[in-house]
């Protein structure tokens, strides 16, 4: 979205709804999630909410990866038509792209989240 309205596709309210909505879905929610599991707001709110757009915005980044002719690769959102469906459906030319992008996530997870598993 941030894109689409520094092109001018897309007023900026757009981008104001996108910011409120990642920020709930990707911290505002998890903390409730963790007020209901503990009984008190997590003291992790602040590295959380930090944290947490990383993910987003690298989901976002391979979501939206699409192939573009025989091996070339573009991010969905810089077409004209978006959001309709590419006309490149291929799967292949874009794995190789999307391995940083899942690598980036990945450490994210692995090296702030503070992963409580219960005992079986």
């Amino acid at each position: 979205m941030v894109y689409q309205v520094l092109t001018g596709r897309r007023p900026l309210r757009y981008l104001v709804v996108a910011a409120g909505l990642m920020l709930f879905s990707s911290s505002w929610f998890y903390d409730g999630y963790l007020l209901l599991r503990d009984g008190s707001y997590t003291t992790r709110w602040w590295s959380n909410l930090m944290l947490s757009p990383i993910i987003y915005v690298a989901a976002g980044f391979l979501w939206n990866l699409e192939a573009r002719g025989r091996f070339g690769v573009r991010l969905g959102f810089v077409r004209g038509d978006w959001p309709t469906r590419p006309s490149d459906g291929r799967f292949l030319p874009i794995i190789w792209i999307s391995i940083p992008l899942i690598l980036i996530a990945a450490f994210v997870l692995i090296a702030f989240v503070q992963w409580r598993i219960p005992p079986i």
